[in-house]
């Protein structure tokens, strides 16, 4: 999981918040051989409070990835 700085925007005051993105990164290796990795966004309409809340998010997400709860994402092809 990464947390992606977002830049500012050239209108935002030099002391404004710095939100980030999150993004899970799902990887199937075999052993011997690295394996095929691929990145997901974690869609979030508002901010994290904090560092922690958004790692949850991602794991969550990450998960949910995995265990085919979400629509049109799937890992099958790793």
């Amino acid at each position: 999981m990464q947390a992606l700085r977002r830049a500012k925007d050239r209108d935002d005051p030099d002391d404004s918040p710095r939100y980030c993105d999150i993004v899970v990164t799902i990887r199937r290796s075999a052993h011997g051989e690295s394996g095929r990795a691929e990145m997901f966004g974690v869609p979030s309409d508002e901010p994290f409070d904090s560092l922690i809340d958004a790692m949850r998010a991602g794991i969550d997400y990450a998960r949910k990835i995995i265990d085919k709860e979400i629509a049109g994402i799937s890992v099958e092809d790793l």
